[in-house]
């Protein structure tokens, strides 16, 4: 009876014994099959915004990022806007509504990038480097026809882009990289290129780095940023046909009466009216023949805290020097800028005249945009 015991007792434990040994094999096959959730290979896809920007003649396809900047810019399309040059390295235009610049990261990048000047509520297309600048956002870059953006003029039509241009781009050889020469020249942006005769100037002239606590921006283009409004606010959109000579005016002066001779001029700041003494050079003349045919009026933007720029809406000839200029100096910048300080910079300019009389100058520029008439004074 006790070895029958036993002998159950012996079955019983090699059952258990076998049971046990097949449960961890099960487990070891288990711990063995292929590992990783099918989640992981996945990679959750972000939503895709391409854009295409076309003109007659150019095609350029960009990738924007996943900012709400971009969204905002991608929500407002399709567009048809005019697109100009600004600073010899990228092209501006003005989308319908400002874009919301929350949780959108600065623009800095090669040439391509695409960005959005909060301050003045301008796209920009780099077609040289962005060096980045305070208000300046990134949107996303070129994929396709970056080296294209240099040619972009007049109107473009920006429109939602299906499907993915990277591979396009790769096959064609498209690359937003500028050239040697480009980054050669390429040290710091600068003024407003409102017109086609703005380059021939822009290629003999330093770019601006504006005030010196900007130095840490100075170094690449797009600081200094255009300074208009869309449409731009001017008195007068093209070059002026007129042909009065300043020789056949200075024909009724005898060569004394002519260098003794101070020309006034008015400048209108909102309802407070101020009188400048003018320069006597090429750019005086030239804009004194536009002051002639009407009064110009242009809008004004503050920058940096010390000056009002705005776009003349075409290009006087030059004489440029660096100046260090105080407040009631006003200058031609680039050849078809306006600025009018209030406070000290220094860089190269062409001196137009000087407030005469700086009692309340300050007060009526204020910290805002304002617009300013000039006309010529009694």
């Amino acid at each position: 009876m006790q070895m029958m015991k036993r002998k159950h007792f012996w079955i019983w434990s090699c059952i258990l014994s076998i049971t046990l040994l097949l449960t961890g094999c099960g487990n070891g096959q288990q711990t063995a099959e292929p590992s990783g959730d099918p989640s992981e290979s996945q990679n959750p896809s972000e939503t895709l915004m391409q854009i295409r920007i076309e003109s007659d003649t150019q095609s350029i396809v960009f990738r924007l990022n996943n900012s709400p900047a971009a969204q905002s810019l991608y929500d407002q399309l399709p567009l048809t806007v005019e697109v100009e040059d600004y600073a010899g390295s990228e092209k501006i235009f003005y989308p319908r509504e400002k874009l919301d610049v929350s949780d959108t990261p600065m623009a800095e990048g090669p040439a391509g990038t695409l960005a959005y000047y909060e301050p003045w509520g301008d796209v920009a297309i780099f077609y040289r480097e962005c060096g980045g600048a305070s208000g300046l956002y990134e949107l996303g870059e070129a994929v396709s026809g970056a080296a294209q953006i240099e040619s972009l003029t007049g109107e473009i039509r920006i429109e939602k882009e299906e499907g993915d241009a990277t591979e396009e781009n790769k096959s064609a050889g498209g690359s937003s990289a500028q050239s040697p020469q480009q980054s050669a020249e390429n040290t710091r942006p600068q003024s407003d290129g409102a017109t086609s005769g703005q380059t021939v100037q822009q290629a003999s002239e330093p770019a601006p780095s504006k005030e010196p606590e900007d130095e840490d921006r100075s170094s690449a283009p797009g600081t200094y940023r255009p300074s208009q409004t869309n449409p731009p606010i001017t008195g007068s959109i093209s070059n002026q046909t007129s042909n009065q000579t300043s020789s056949e005016q200075n024909s009724e002066n005898t060569p004394g009466e002519e260098e003794s001779t101070t020309m006034k001029m008015h400048v209108q700041v909102g309802n407070r009216t101020f009188t400048a003494t003018l320069e006597n050079n090429v750019a005086v003349d030239a804009f004194v023949e536009m002051m002639e045919n009407k009064p110009v009026t242009i809008q004004m933007h503050d920058y940096a805290g010390f000056e009002k720029v705005g776009p003349l809406g075409t290009n006087l000839p030059t004489s440029n020097v660096q100046t260090t200029t105080h407040a009631g100096d006003i200058v031609l910048y680039q050849g078809n800028q306006i600025v009018i300080f209030y406070g000290s910079n220094s860089w190269s300019y062409t001196r137009l005249g000087k407030i005469d009389d700086l009692s309340g100058w300050e007060d009526a520029l204020g910290s805002e945009n304002v617009i300013v008439t000039f006309s010529l004074g009694a």
